[in-house]
């Protein structure tokens, strides 16, 4: 998020704009920091967990700092019903209180604004008006293609322990990732098959990495975690997967999507209401499945399949992003 929030910030349409960094949500006064933009306009990228210890915490720090400043928000990571019993509703009164708080909302997604919808209405709140809501798609890196497709890895060809034919999942590990129906698709493919994590337990979950490698080997198969990788190398990680997969149910809208697509990779993903958006929005950009071992046979077989092909559009670009977020911007100024 706070990467998206800065290659925004540096388009052309955006660079002028004066940024704030601050390292640290939990342990920072906002006001102080932004006191030089007092009674300005402040545009802020944010989700409950970087502000406080709980959802409230951080909606009280935001509805603290909107009495200071003209705060507009991009929320990210909105209230859904997956976030388990109690779990939503006490996230979207959280949400519901910072929209209450603040001059207009940015999300990522119409998806995301649906689910901002339902999290109002859980929460007993109005309905955000349309003058005070605005969807700007994640932006897109340019991608790159192989000169010639590759050709399929026999498993004879794979050596024991190579992830030449894993199925690769890239992101935090966390409850729900999608890490799971992974390993389990896997146990149904050749034996040479395994599954590779390309990122780093998300924080308060140490312990997924060691249950995830148990569920493995009650299963036979290999699974590996690589922990934090810096950008050139995770490239190169999300150019040599065999199969690059994006399993996580419950999207709302899909950094981890994006960067297989800036790697010139066409991700399984599974149906669901925001990948029917993503794909009406950039068709073929994506392997939608039904069935993730089938999808994962087929892709195995015919590798080509897993990158993106040279008529594909990724939209919106950076620059496209970053102009759509100016004119919202403006309008929301005073």
């Amino acid at each position: 998020m706070t990467r998206c929030a800065l290659e925004l910030h540096d388009t052309p349409a955006l660079r002028h704009q004066p940024v704030v960094r601050v390292e640290d949500g939990h342990g920072t006064d906002l006001g102080a920091a932004l006191g030089a933009h007092r009674g300005g306009h402040v545009h802020l990228h944010v989700t409950d967990k970087l502000l406080g210890r709980t959802a409230a915490q951080a909606a009280d720090v935001l509805t603290a700092l909107a009495a200071q400043v003209r705060l507009t928000v991009t929320l990210h990571d909105l209230p859904q019903p997956a976030d388990g019993p109690g779990g939503f509703e006490r996230r979207a009164a959280a949400y519901a209180q910072v929209v209450a708080a603040v001059h207009g909302v940015v999300v990522s997604s119409r998806h995301e604004a649906a689910l901002l919808d339902d999290a109002l209405a859980q929460a007993g709140a109005p309905a955000l008006p349309d003058d005070r809501r605005a969807v700007v798609p994640l932006p897109v890196a340019t991608h790159e293609r192989p000169a010639t497709p590759p050709e399929p890895i026999p498993p004879s060809d794979a050596a024991p322990g190579a992830d030449q034919r894993d199925l690769v999942v890239l992101g935090y590990l966390y409850p729900g990732k999608g890490h799971e129906e992974a390993l389990d698709a896997a146990a149904t493919l050749p034996d040479d098959v395994g599954v590779l994590a390309l990122g780093r337990p998300s924080d308060g979950h140490d312990d997924l990495a060691e249950e995830l490698g148990a569920r493995a080997a009650r299963l036979g198969r290999r699974f590996a975690v690589t922990g934090y990788l810096p950008d050139d190398e995770l490239v190169g990680r999300l150019r040599g997967a065999a199969v690059p997969v994006a399993p996580h149910r419950h999207l709302s809208a899909s950094g981890s999507i994006n960067s297989w697509l800036a790697a010139g990779r066409r991700p399984l993903v599974p149906r669901s209401r925001y990948v029917e958006e993503l794909v009406a929005r950039c068709p073929g950009a994506v392997l939608v499945y039904d069935d993730l071992a089938a999808a994962a046979r087929a892709a195995l077989a015919d590798p080509a399949s897993t990158w993106l092909g040279p008529d594909v559009r990724l939209t919106p670009t950076r620059d496209e992003a970053g102009r759509c977020y100016a004119a919202v911007l403006a309008r929301w100024a005073s």
